[in-house]
């Protein structure tokens, strides 16, 4: 009900009489389409997973052996010739070493999500504030026409003697100080539209936007992107605060082939070997002691992280309601602002109110209609917010609420 009702009370509010019939509608549906798997924002988002994806390729692969040849005394009475080929084995916390990368993977994609649901919300905001910038336009354009066209009309009636030259100068003045505010909003329309395009290069300069629809607020059951890439971070920590404790090194094995050249003898046989590191003075007592360090931060992050959104989450959602009902009060009570518009002219027209009431009344409608604008941007602004909480994009409503 609330929709509908808003839609037709900004039909009114919002469309203008001089759009141009070549102007295109851009819908906030469109360009939010633009943020694919193509789009330059998405792509530098990705490197993070690609990089944390090739740790796990690294943290798999097996140490490549080492092939040795050494020849003794080649000119002398003897000669040895010694093959040996030798390989460090796996280390015992390889698969703890496995599991924390497959965890920072974890991590990755969840701050990738993040960034584009990061992205997502600028493009909306940069959106919004084209519509909003592009509403007000529309409606000061039709502020400035009907007080340029009474203004004109008194100048008629000052030429006949129907009406003091001040009054047709007053109106004149009124007129000139809506123009300036035209071009301070048309100023800022151009601006937020060259932030659009730099999301969207492809924008027609004929491309008008509209208000995206309040809808209802996003669920906020969700577990966001910030706190699923927390609890991979401090499931990671745990995991190499294990390798870290596993200070022992596997033993590296050498095997091999001797050949020995006495003169009137020669000699070969194979050659065995193992290779330990005797942990007796490094024991990784500084990554130990780093590991504990980086599994409290990562605890104390993601019960930081719990208690931010917890705490926002319900702050926000009655601020976003509290909008949407201040928004609706705004439109019952403008509902009839055009009709009180007529009357009040045509009582200044009969000498039944003075220009002063009629000034009065149009600056009222007039802030009556830029205050709507400006709750409308507030509740698009608390619905980015609870957006963002929810940690899922939600789906972007396709129904018309306005045409600038």
């Amino acid at each position: 009900m609330f929709r509908c009702v808003l839609a037709g009370w900004l039909s009114v509010l919002i469309v203008s009489p001089c759009v141009a019939q070549s102007e295109i509608v851009f819908t906030e549906a469109e360009f939010l389409s633009a943020l694919d798997e193509s789009h330059p924002a998405v792509v530098e988002s990705s490197e993070a997973v690609t990089l944390a994806r090739a740790d796990i390729v690294a943290a798999s692969a097996l140490e490549n052996p080492n092939l040795d040849v050494v020849r003794e005394d080649p000119s002398g009475p003897a000669e040895q010739i010694d093959w040996t080929i030798s390989w460090q084995l796996p280390p015992a916390s390889r698969r703890l070493l496995i599991a924390a990368q497959r965890e920072k993977v974890i991590a990755a994609e969840a701050r990738r999500a993040r960034q584009m649901l990061k992205h997502r919300l600028e493009m909306r905001q940069a959106y919004a504030k084209w519509a909003i910038a592009a509403a007000r336009r529309a409606r000061l354009t039709a502020q400035v026409e009907q007080m340029t066209t009474m203004a004109a009309r008194e100048q008629v009636r000052v030429e006949r003697g129907e009406s003091a030259g001040w009054v047709a100068r007053r109106l004149s003045l009124a007129a000139a100080g809506l123009r300036a505010r035209l071009a301070l909003v048309v100023a800022a329309e151009e601006g937020a539209a060259a932030r659009v395009r730099s999301w969207y290069p492809a924008l027609s300069a004929a491309a008008r936007p509209m208000l995206p629809a309040l809808g209802p607020a996003p669920q906020l059951n969700a577990e966001p992107p910030e706190v699923r890439a927390a609890e991979a971070e401090l499931e990671a920590a745990k995991l190499q605060r294990a390798v870290a404790g596993r200070f022992v090194r596997s033993p590296e094995l050498v095997a091999g082939w001797q050949h020995e050249d006495l003169g009137s003898q020669r000699v070969d046989g194979p050659i065995f070997g193992v290779s330990w590191s005797l942990p007796l003075f490094a024991r990784k007592q500084a990554e130990r002691t780093a590991a504990d360090a980086r599994v409290v931060a990562a605890g104390a992050r993601l019960e930081r992280t719990g208690q931010q959104r917890d705490a926002q989450q319900t702050a926000t959602l009655a601020n976003y309601r509290l909008l949407q009902a201040a928004v609706a009060d705004a439109e019952l009570a403008g509902a009839g602002n055009q009709q009180m518009l007529h009357a009040a002219e045509a009582a200044f027209l009969l000498g039944e109110a003075s220009l002063t009431d009629l000034l009065e009344t149009r600056r009222a409608v007039s802030e009556s209609e830029m205050t709507m604008l400006d709750l409308y941007q507030a509740a698009l602004a608390a619905q980015r917010q609870l957006e963002r909480l929810a940690g899922n994009s939600s789906e972007v409503e396709s129904t018309e609420s306005s045409k600038p």
